[in-house]
C-alpha cells in the first residue's frame, strides 16, 4: 500500500451537551490535507475562531477503530479514542494551566480511505474525574468542495 497526500475539503459537525448548559452545536467546513502512511491514514487541518482554538493545529490518527486526535500550538493536547474504552490525558488551556481529561469512546463509524469518507465518535468526557458532558462528533472528508 503506497503512502499518498492530497488536499481535501472537511464538513465537520459537533455536538456537545456539557452539564447544566445548553447543547452546543459547531458546524465547520474546511481545508485539510489527507494522507497515509504505513496503512494509517492521517488528516491534519487548522483550527478557526469558530472551534475557539485559532492558532490551533489537528491532526486526525486513524488506524481502524482507534482515532487520536492531536492538537499542536495554541492549545496543545492529545485524545485516543477507541470503542468500550476510556483513556485519560491532560489538556492545556490557553492560560497555561493543565487540566486532567478523559473520554470514554461509545462508538466509532470510521469508513476513511483514499476518496474520502465519513467518520463519527460518541464520546464522554470528564474533566479532572468529573463528567463534563457528552459529545458527538461528525467529519466528512471530500475531495471537491462542498
Amino acid at each position: 500500500m503506497e503512502n499518498i497526500k492530497k488536499d481535501v475539503w472537511l464538513s465537520i459537525h459537533s455536538t456537545q451537551c456539557f452539564e447544566g448548559c445548553d447543547q452546543e452545536e459547531i458546524n465547520l467546513v474546511t481545508a485539510a490535507r489527507l494522507y497515509r502512511r504505513n496503512g494509517k491514514y492521517y488528516i491534519a487541518y487548522d483550527e478557526s475562531e469558530i472551534t475557539g482554538l485559532e492558532g490551533t493545529r489537528t491532526t486526525l490518527k486513524l488506524d481502524g477503530k482507534t482515532v487520536s486526535m492531536i492538537r499542536t500550538g495554541t492549545c496543545p493536547s492529545e485524545m485516543l479514542f477507541l470503542e468500550n474504552q476510556r483513556h485519560v490525558g491532560l489538556y492545556q488551556t490557553p492560560m497555561g494551566m493543565s487540566v486532567t481529561i478523559s473520554t470514554h469512546t461509545s462508538r466509532i463509524r470510521n469508513t476513511i480511505g483514499e476518496n474520502g469518507g465519513e467518520l463519527a465518535i460518541d464520546y464522554t468526557v470528564e474533566v479532572d474525574h468529573n463528567l463534563a458532558g457528552s459529545h458527538h462528533f461528525e467529519l466528512t472528508v471530500a475531495t471537491q468542495p462542498m
